[in-house]
């Protein structure tokens, strides 16, 4: 006779960290986005379920941080100024911004409800490098990093730059990282992408790791040792660890019509490209809060089994799989072949390859 072994979840109100996409909207139309082939409804989250959000979060005591972000540009959301003074006088709170909407006026509100950092989109410093990715002018957005910089409060906020290696941007990381310690950023994520369109294959830089790319990420960790910038560097090949920033978090991530999803990735239905191999994400909730409470989603028995799966790491593991090339699974997110959903067996963010603040 085989050991049997039940596990039984004790609900507990444990978010950490809320994830808000106030819009899925966008001002750019960046080269390695998806939403340039995009065919989904766009929209604002509505000022009631803010609100209720907001009533809620009251909840979870360990909750300390909101993140205002998600896949479209927070700042252009018609609730976007509510959404600050809503959690700012009792939250930490994240604003992920591509940069362009840092006006003075803009700035000015930020610093005067106390935001706790500001992460801006900064693929490299150089002028027609960050035209060709994004089609703006990188001059404005360092000039408004300048301009919180000196005009914050005690170190507050913290100014982060994230910036997307690629072929194209890598010979600047160096060059963006100085740039970033004359400014007076406190921190650098480094992310690889993770091919969105089939054009963008051909700028991966992992798994491989060339020689070239670790010589520039180690000049640009040092540069930004002795400069005072933090810079954080995504892993280039397959390790065994698979840690889930979301999950061991405990994060949430609210959708802008109100789903929760477990993390940024299942937001939205779209392709990616993982090693070459197309592989088509789908959306996936656990819940509407236009229909439970974010207590009531939080603590169904399919959302805790989820975290518990992708926390110990019970799920499948994809890339290193000796039967992957023949497999149909691999192909969707809706199923692994352990039969658990939705499916993380592939994810580049939990192998660290891709990095988020």
């Amino acid at each position: 006779m085989k050991d049997i072994v039940e596990i039984i979840y004790h609900p507990t109100p444990s978010i950490e960290r809320l994830y808000l996409e106030l819009t899925n909207r966008c001002n750019l139309s960046c080269e390695m986005c998806y939403r340039r082939n995009w065919k989904e409804t766009l929209g604002d989250m509505s000022t009631e379920i803010l609100n209720t959000i907001a009533a809620e979060a009251e909840v979870f005591p360990d909750l300390k941080e909101v993140i205002l972000g998600g896949i479209g540009e927070p700042t252009i959301a018609d609730n976007f100024k509510h959404a600050v003074e809503l959690f700012s006088s009792h939250y930490e709170v994240t604003v992920t911004t591509n940069g362009t909407t840092l006006d003075d006026p803009m700035i000015n509100f930020l610093l005067s409800r106390g935001v706790a950092r500001i992460a801006l989109s900064v693929d490299s410093t150089d002028v027609q490098t960050f035209a060709a990715i994004r089609h703006q002018n990188v001059q404005g957005i360092l000039e408004s990093t300048r301009r919180l910089a000196e005009n914050r409060d005690k170190g507050k906020p913290e100014i982060i730059w994230e910036f997307l290696a690629m072929k194209s941007t890598l010979p600047y990381l160096v060059q963006t990282v100085r740039q970033a310690a004359q400014l007076g950023v406190n921190r650098i994520f480094v992310s690889h992408i993770l091919p969105m369109r089939e054009e963008s294959i051909a700028e991966i830089l992992y798994h491989p790791m060339l020689s070239e790319t670790e010589r520039i990420f180690k000049e640009a960790l040092f540069v930004g040792l002795s400069k005072g910038v933090e810079v954080i560097l995504p892993k280039s090949e397959l390790k065994t660890e698979r840690p889930c920033k979301f999950i061991e978090t405990q994060s949430a991530v609210v959708r802008w019509d109100g789903q929760l999803s477990p993390c940024y990735r299942f937001l939205h239905s779209y392709p990616e490209y993982v090693f070459g191999r197309h592989k088509q994400i789908d959306a996936y909730s656990f819940g509407s809060l236009r229909e439970q409470s974010l207590f009531e989603i939080w603590t169904t028995p399919e959302y805790m089994s989820y975290r518990y799966n992708v926390l110990h790491g019970e799920y499948a593991s994809c890339p290193d799989c000796k039967w992957v090339d023949g497999c149909d699974i691999v192909l969707r997110t809706d199923m692994d072949c352990l039969g658990h959903a939705p499916s993380c067996g592939d994810c580049l963010w939990g192998r660290g390859i891709t990095v988020c603040p």
